[in-house]
């Protein structure tokens, strides 16, 4: 991330509720949320490289005004801010409201489920197409942000795209096996008004996308709707193809890939371990390289202290140190060395697992790990070093209480001790 302004700073801003005073500014946004400081820096860090990966690959910026976002803890927070700011609408995922310009988004839905790094980057593409494409339909607008949006994390500084949405395929999938065509004629030529009579329409547009980037189209075809607008017959010269070829190839992409992200979503949801085993098994059946689903299997093994089957699946994804997976592919393989009192080994892995996690939220609990291990490798400074950071960097400590009190307990007793080699 490059020309990034790492400040925050707290005023009081009359026109925000009293909880929005923590404002982080950097070089493209101004962040208004209630949330833990700590965290707010993490999300400051993905949108602006999100935002940087985005303007090299396939948009065009400049001279526009910083996007303020409001970031709150709950959908209903989200809410009160709608009211207040004269948003005549009910708050669901997030909100891009372009006049601003500025985006409506929180940590935890009402149900208790997270929103993600996802509906962020969605209503941030919003920003995008608005800025590049001249009164772009709904169609066109909503699935290159799901796109382009969800599922989607940063690496090593670089954006992380397409991959299936198991929610968004479990619901395209339920709406095929109950008859529905896939029909990109019919999807392209919807309104506003009749694309958002539907929700179920959000689906095959991203299905579309996808299919378009899975097959080296998104790019040209970006160039060509700049040029020539975005009727059917531009889609089909991008890709060389009828509307009825199209349809055939993107329904067999569906249950090919889409379908994987079905399975995964049933996975999830299974009341057993054995059952999300099954399902994991069927979605990488269908795409051997889905890393989420394989990283959710191996965590299942390492639950029924299956080792071998849990590192076997993780030596595959530590093949491709690009993938979202690989930085909890180390943290898991850890996790084994650990449980098997191999600490150089597992420190070795949690360090690893460092080196990837500038963007994610949840770092502070390797360093909690990497603490524990340095203190049975007799490296006592380096542990109350790492109980330290994991203090400091905590963000949750209801969540983690336990670890809270292990960390604050060991600083608190521990005495300075003849340091060891770590071998």
């Amino acid at each position: 991330m490059t020309k990034s302004i790492h400040l925050c700073l707290v005023w009081s801003l009359l026109f925000l509720p009293d909880a929005f005073s923590a404002t982080c500014e950097s070089e493209h946004f101004i962040i208004y949320s209630d949330l833990d400081p700590r965290y707010v820096r993490f999300i400051q860090a993905n949108a602006e490289a999100y935002y940087e990966q985005m303007e090299q690959l396939y948009f065009k910026t400049g001279g526009e005004k910083r996007i303020i976002i409001y970031y709150s803890h709950t959908q209903a927070d989200t809410q009160t801010l709608f009211d207040k700011h004269g948003l005549k609408e009910k708050a669901h995922y997030g909100r891009y409201v372009p006049a601003v310009p500025a985006i409506y988004t929180h940590q935890l839905m009402d149900t208790g489920g997270a929103t993600g790094w996802g509906t962020l980057f969605h209503e941030i593409t919003h920003h995008f197409i608005r800025l590049n494409f001249n009164d772009a339909p709904v169609w066109f607008d909503e699935g290159l942000a799901c796109l382009l949006g969800e599922q989607t994390r940063i690496v090593k500084g670089k954006v992380n795209v397409g991959h299936p949405n198991p929610w968004r395929e479990h619901a395209l999938r339920k709406m095929i096996e109950n008859g529905e065509q896939i029909d990109v004629r019919h999807l392209t030529s919807l309104s506003a008004s009749e694309f958002h009579k539907r929700r179920e329409n959000y689906h095959p547009a991203r299905a579309l996308f996808y299919w378009l980037y899975d097959n080296g189209y998104l790019e040209k075809y970006l160039k060509n709707v700049r040029r020539n607008g975005f009727s059917l017959p531009v889609l089909e010269r991008t890709a060389g193809k009828s509307y009825k070829t199209i349809n055939n190839e993107l329904l067999s992409f569906i249950k090919r890939n889409c379908y994987a992200g079905a399975f995964l979503y049933e996975g999830l949801a299974a009341a057993d371990d054995n059952h999300s085993e099954r399902l994991f098994l069927k979605a990488l059946e269908l795409k051997p390289d889905y890393q989420v689903a394989r990283l959710k299997l191996a965590w299942g093994y390492f639950r029924r202290k299956s080792q071998q089957k849990c590192r076997d699946n993780l030596e595959q994804i530590l093949k491709d140190p690009e993938c979202i997976e690989y930085r909890g592919a180390l943290e898991l393989m850890g996790h084994i060395c650990y449980r098997e009192k191999s600490y150089a080994e597992a420190l070795k892995y949690y360090q690893q697992a460092l080196d990837y996690s500038q963007y994610h939220e949840f770092k502070h609990e390797l360093y909690h790990w990497t603490a524990v291990c340095y203190h049975y490798l007799g490296h006592y400074d380096k542990a109350r070093q790492f109980h330290n950071e994991f203090l400091d960097n905590n963000w949750e400590p209801d969540r983690l209480s336990k670890l809270v009190e292990y960390s604050q307990k060991y600083l608190k007793a521990s005495e300075k001790k003849p340091e060891k080699q770590i071998k």
